[in-house]
């Protein structure tokens, strides 16, 4: 039911808010030349992640590197080397929610790496002379922009309204939470059905 006392107007409000946002989860595959003929993988890792993100057209681009390091042994598992290899990557992540209302050129980019590069599996060819690497990586995006809100002003004063901080001390002593009182075990029963 409308309250008939009290008129509202409505004004427009410039403001940042998270405008689009979107997910994606790679997988890719590398291959990795030692200059010896391996016998074992003894180890894998991804080191040296670094990505920037900016907005081209209705996706995010990321684009990033790392560096893949493998420890293998050689000569019949008798000594052991690393190889490392720099790779490069451009992931394009769609917004499942984009604003079409943000003011073009006020759009701030800002990507997570939910799952930075991780190595998932490294094996040798049946040659001995490569190792396919195995990567697998998440991002989060989202996008900020500048926008218009549409807010209810009360265009009269409201009877007994001060601007004012409220506390505890706005309750009166029947009104006032008493956490003492609490019962917590109700709660976990509530959890536990």
């Amino acid at each position: 039911m409308a309250n008939t006392d009290t008129d509202f107007s409505f004004r427009e409000v410039l403001t940042k808010a998270v405008c689009g946002k979107g997910r994606k989860f790679s997988q890719d595959a590398h291959q990795l030349a030692p200059p010896d003929s391996i016998s074992t993988i003894l180890g894998a890792w991804i080191i040296n992640h670094s990505f920037e993100a900016t907005k081209a057209g209705d996706v995010i681009e990321i684009a990033g590197n790392y560096d893949i390091n493998i420890w293998y042994s050689y000569q019949k598992n008798t000594k052991t080397d690393v190889v490392k290899r720099t790779v490069s990557y451009i992931d394009h992540v769609p917004l499942s929610y984009f604003d079409k209302n943000v003011r073009e050129g006020s759009e701030e980019v800002t990507a997570l790496a939910t799952q930075p590069p991780n190595c998932i599996e490294a094996t040798i060819t049946d040659d001995s002379n490569m190792v396919i690497v195995r990567v697998e990586r998440e991002f989060h995006v989202e996008v900020v922009g500048e926008t218009k809100l549409n807010v209810a002003v009360v265009d009269r004063e409201l009877d007994g309204y001060e601007d004012k901080e409220l506390g505890m001390e706005a309750f009166t002593d029947h009104e006032r939470p008493d956490f003492e009182d609490l019962d917590p075990d109700l709660i976990l029963d509530d959890l536990d059905g």
